[in-house]
């Protein structure tokens, strides 16, 4: 059996710090470096640019965000500047809190609700 890079492998310095729904919250000991995987997207930060990235990400306006951009034809209102090449992630509420909750490190359990469970009946 052939593998690609894509392929998830057990590393011994990887440690899961956190899990939700849509995401996983990860610190490499060897690297020094914290991923977090969130829906299609995928950041690797050092400490200090998690801390500034966390800090960010809670002193978003959520309500103004969505006031101000409610006629946008997109259904993602809040965005979230990411480096310095315009380049802007679009989000919707429900997935600010959940990467909030991600990014927590204290991991909550939690029962899922109808809405975060992504199942299509196929019938035979």
């Amino acid at each position: 059996m052939s593998r690609n890079r894509f392929t998830l492998m057990k590393c011994p310095s990887l440690q899961i710090l956190n899990t939700t729904a849509h995401g996983r919250f990860t610190y490499c000991h060897k690297s020094k470096l914290f991923q977090f995987v969130f829906n299609n997207l995928c950041f690797e930060l050092y400490e200090w640019e998690l801390r500034t990235f966390i800090e960010y990400l809670y002193d978003i306006d959520v309500l103004y965000w969505e006031q101000q951009l409610q006629s946008s034809p997109h259904d993602r209102k809040i965005p979230i500047s990411v480096g310095k090449n315009h380049f802007i992630i679009l989000m919707k509420r429900v997935e600010i809190r959940e990467l909030k909750e991600l990014l927590s490190q204290a991991p909550k359990h939690r029962l899922l609700s109808y809405k975060e469970i992504e199942y299509s009946l196929e019938y035979n």
